[in-house]
């Protein structure tokens, strides 16, 4: 489907969603006009009834204090669902960008860029521009998290776990409203690195209220002499003295808690609003009906005895609320002084800790799992023509019109590229910025989608579940008081170890032994390539140096020669991003040099 259609469809839905803001703006006006109205009429219901009691103008009065409360309760509720409405808009204008090529609204990723990442980093898996964030459609730092570690961590891909994961991607893809609604839940609140940590914090401590007999037995009985007195005081059976005598003590056995219960109280009342919007985002995934395995193990991880996740939290943040109106002092000495109400709601919490607290980091691990099938479902929408790769064992890799995600349909130039067995290497050479970097980058990010079950950028795609590596960048440090051709020779000596523990990997090198003059590196880089050899690797080598491809001829069962050409006629360069079988004919570095005007001819 073309990209303007994918737009318009985009537009459609901001089109509708903007005239439910229009319906929603209006009713809001009309419900302040009706609040301030009841308000008023209320204030001189009540300075009647002050000058002349009546029970008609006590019913009056009453009633318009209901129908004010209602309107306020109402503007509220119709106030977030604006904003909701908001978000949708907001969601899809970043999708009309991002298929503009403009993925500023998402997050760059760039805090998990890892330079000794076994090949994230010569990928541009993240950072400006990355594929990160040309993903990343997450709305929970969980999320964010999850996807990154995915596509990080393809060694664990397994068949059966990349066809769960292709199933469930289908099947998100197709529900955009449901997809859209939840991140617009998600946009409300972002959590930060702490809100995670004071949740953990907070659940590891440990149980200490609930579990012992003195405290059970004074949080029901201290309350129950205390307004039982109350009630005698009231009947006029009893003396005030009493009553103040058991309030009292309520009080000072508060004080005496008082660290301890503001300590607890402020833990939790940090992480209301996060637990509020983790409740919203568990009711979306428990009200919507899934058919794929993933989805629906995850759902029922959501289902604790005879209760789910969502009531559950909605439970705990029932219980969170009522301990905040401690923080009002005088309702705070009211209800210490008649019900303890600080050690009252502390034992609340722990007993709804010891009974669900073991759960809500797996509900949590949960909606990141819904967090990234959404980025994942969103870019299959937005890419229909990508296909679904094939898990194969008779070759290692098959594609046809592979391209990379990042380019632009219209400047993208596919490739066909096969390669037929394990211990195969295809030694690939062209002129400068002919297009072998970004063909090593095309081949290593569509394999890390395929191995997350994601669809690839080609007209077809089947592969052996393998392991990836790269050695395509490499930076000297000073910190470690390292020199570039050291560095590059700790990241090769890395593949050999990785090359001896059996597995099969995937190689991406560009340029071996680019710290070492021309002999040098002709000489290591054959040694090098031998020992490739002998250790079965398989890959792909991109290099200028056109002596490496005479290995064809010693190794024609291991070696294959591809270039990219150059078309120069005259001082016109022209490139054509096509793969070919052979060795280049063209070099370009000095007619680039000379248009440059570092030299003249």
């Amino acid at each position: 489907m073309p990209v303007d259609k994918f737009i318009k469809t985009y537009k459609d839905r901001i089109d509708s969603f903007n005239q439910s803001l229009s319906k929603i703006k209006n009713n809001l006006i009309w419900i302040s006009i009706l609040r301030f109205v009841f308000f008023i009429l209320a204030i001189v219901v009540f300075i009647k009834l002050i000058k002349s009691f009546s029970w008609l103008m006590l019913v009056c009065f009453v009633g318009m204090i209901s129908v004010f409360i209602f309107h306020v309760i109402f503007y509220i509720k119709r106030t977030e669902i604006l904003n909701h409405i908001k978000n949708l808009v907001q969601i899809n204008n970043n999708e009309i960008k991002a298929l503009q090529n403009d993925y500023s609204s998402f997050s760059t990723g760039k805090e998990f860029i890892d330079r000794e990442h076994s090949y994230s980093y010569d990928l541009d898996l993240f950072g400006e521009g990355s594929i990160y964030q040309y993903l990343n459609r997450t709305v929970t730092l969980v999320g964010a998290d999850l996807l990154a570690k995915r596509l990080t961590n393809t060694n664990d891909a397994r068949c059966e776990l990349i066809l769960s994961h292709q199933e469930a991607i289908t099947e998100i893809a197709k529900k955009i409203d449901w997809r859209q609604n939840f991140m617009a839940t998600g946009y409300i609140f972002k959590a930060t690195n702490d809100d995670n940590k004071n949740i953990d914090k907070w659940l590891d401590k440990p149980i200490y209220f609930i579990k012992r007999a003195v405290y059970k037995i004074l949080v029901v009985l201290l309350p129950v002499i205390t307004l039982t007195f109350l009630a005698l005081l009231m009947a006029g059976v009893s003396h005030y003295s009493w009553f103040i005598l058991f309030a009292l003590s309520q009080l000072f056995f508060a004080s005496v808690l008082l660290r301890r219960t503001s300590r607890e109280q402020s833990m939790v009342s940090e992480e209301l609003r996060i637990l509020k919007i983790y409740s919203r985002l568990i009711r979306h995934i428990e009200n919507e009906n899934f058919n794929s395995m993933i989805f629906s193990d995850l759902q029922n991880v959501l289902k604790v005895d005879q209760t789910n996740a969502q009531k559950a939290l909605k439970k705990l943040i029932k219980i969170i609320d009522a301990f905040d109106t401690r923080l009002n002092i005088f309702m705070g000495i009211i209800l210490n002084g008649t019900l303890m109400w600080d050690l009252l709601s502390i034992m609340r919490l722990e007993r709804w800790k010891l009974k669900y607290g073991q759960n809500i980091k797996k509900w949590i691990d949960v909606i990141a799992e819904f967090d990234f099938y959404i980025s994942a479902g969103t870019f299959y929408y937005n890419n229909p023509g990508y296909v679904f790769p094939k898990i194969i064992e008779n070759k290692v890799l098959i594609a046809e019109e592979l391209g990379h995600p990042l380019i632009p349909l219209k400047k993208r130039v596919n490739n066909d590229f096969t390669v037929e067995k394990p211990s195969e290497i295809e030694i690939i050479t062209g002129a400068n910025m002919a297009g072998k970097s970004t063909f090593l980058r095309t081949v290593g990010v569509n394999l890390i989608l395929a191995l997350n079950g994601f669809p690839v950028c080609a007209k077809n795609f089947e592969f052996r579940v393998m392991e990836i590596f790269s050695g395509m960048r490499t930076a000297d440090s000073l910190k470690e008081n390292e020199s570039y051709f050291y560095a590059e020779l700790k990241r090769l000596r890395y593949i050999i170890d990785k090359l001896n523990d059996g597995k099969l990997t995937f190689l991406l090198l560009d340029e071996i032994l680019k710290g070492t003059n021309s002999v040098d590196k002709a000489k290591g880089s054959w040694k090098f390539v031998e020992n490739l050899i002998k250790l079965k690797a398989t890959g792909i080598i991109a290099t200028h140096d056109l002596s490496l491809c005479e290995m064809e001829k010693e190794y024609p069962e291991n070696i294959e020669n591809k270039c990219f050409e150059v078309d120069i006629d005259h001082n016109k360069i022209n490139f054509d991003y096509k793969l070919r079988p052979g060795i280049t004919k063209n070099m370009n570095a000095s007619l680039l040099m000379q248009q440059m005007g570092i030299f003249s001819n």
